[in-house]
């Protein structure tokens, strides 16, 4: 049953592409949950036009995701955390620190989400940050941790 995408939907596709799914399927789960359209005449006319958008999206959206690697392509952040004499942190490092010292460092905001938190920081010293902006956008930045003094 061919159908049109009305919002992403994993391991299928995204909004306004034309699927072709079992009907088991599009009847009982993308078709009662707005997932999808039946495609018809009408509706491809409209889902391309939603693709053709998403496409322009992707280009603006990866042209400012470039402009911010560059911006943090040398970045070093620095965060100063409560930690015990042997050097491990009372709590890890977390993803909205991170983002708040690169706003502070670059002036641009991202996402917690766009941070790789698979290695939680959970020490004094220096670590690598991998950050993926876009499908085909990622970086490292260096992240130094330093005690806190008081």
């Amino acid at each position: 049953m061919k159908l049109i995408l009305n919002s992403d939907v994993t391991k299928l596709g995204k909004k306004g592409d034309v699927v072709d799914v079992a009907k088991g399927y599009a009847r009982n789960y993308l078709l009662p949950k707005n997932l999808a359209i039946v495609a018809t005449v009408s509706n491809i006319a409209i889902a391309e036009k939603i693709q053709e958008k998403r496409i322009a999206n992707i280009t603006e959206n990866k042209e400012l995701a470039e402009s911010i690697k560059f911006a943090l392509a040398d970045a070093h952040l620095v965060i100063s955390q409560n930690s015990t004499d042997e050097g491990t942190l009372y709590a890890a490092v977390a993803n909205s620190e991170i983002v708040e010292a690169i706003e502070k460092f670059s002036g641009f905001s991202i996402e917690e989400n766009q941070i790789d938190s698979e290695n939680q920081v959970k020490e004094i010293g220096l670590h690598n940050i991998k950050i993926k902006l876009s499908e085909d956008v990622d970086f490292d930045v260096v992240l130094e941790v330093i005690p806190e003094s008081g």
